[in-house]
């Protein structure tokens, strides 16, 4: 498994690099959405005239199933209303939602919570677009669960551990998956000098067999 290991690493040190730029931005644009690298997101944001009722957009693997998302919202100061809206697209482009029209405000007390539940008839990656439609400002924290979800490679169901329990949900116990980002080009060079671009949109899975 030495040379597996070792052609997993090269692998993985190419999509860094692919990736590099966007994975540490919450994107706003669908086309290019922010993975998703946990069950968890957080964020802050101001008054949504002075956001220009910003949206942002984010990507993730789940399916088939039941996916919940948790939402909570805590206004910035007395006076303050955080309020966001939220909605599951389909990453095929298709302008129908998947979930609609759900979204989180404070109440009296400054906080808020919005429980959204969502059947996937098979497994696929998903958008989450958030849209800034709060007066001041505050933060949001959103968790995701159940429906086989997959963050950086990991699949679960819940408790984010093996899909099956036992590791059949990957295929075969020596193949090493590895995550990839939805956009960019891999650039491969091999030994003998040849090379190859790969363009990351246009991959399914990448696995690595002994």
């Amino acid at each position: 498994m030495r040379r597996s290991n070792y052609l997993v690493l090269a692998i993985l040190a190419l999509i860094l690099t692919a990736a590099a730029g966007t994975a540490f931005a919450q994107s706003t644009d669908r086309d290019n959405p922010t993975p998703i690298t946990s069950n968890e997101i957080t964020g802050s944001f101001i008054d949504h005239q002075k956001d220009n009722d910003k949206e942002s957009f984010y990507s993730f693997t789940a399916g088939p199933g039941e996916l919940t998302i948790t939402f909570d919202v805590k206004r910035r100061r007395q006076g303050d209303m955080a309020s966001i809206s939220f909605e599951l697209l389909p990453r095929n482009g298709s302008s129908t939602a998947l979930l609609c029209c759900e979204g989180a405000q404070s109440g009296e007390g400054g906080t808020g919570r919005e429980i959204a539940t969502v059947k996937l008839t098979k497994r696929q990656t998903v958008i989450l677009h958030i849209t800034n439609a709060s007066v001041g400002g505050g933060s949001f924290d959103a968790r995701f669960s159940g429906a086989g979800i997959s963050f950086g490679g990991t699949t679960g169901t819940g408790g984010f551990g093996d899909l099956n329990g036992d590791g059949r949900g990957r295929g075969s116990r020596d193949e090493e998956t590895i995550s990839v980002p939805e956009s960019g080009i891999l650039h491969i060079r091999m030994k003998n000098g040849t090379t190859q671009d790969i363009n990351l949109s246009r991959v399914s899975s990448v696995t690595v067999r002994p």
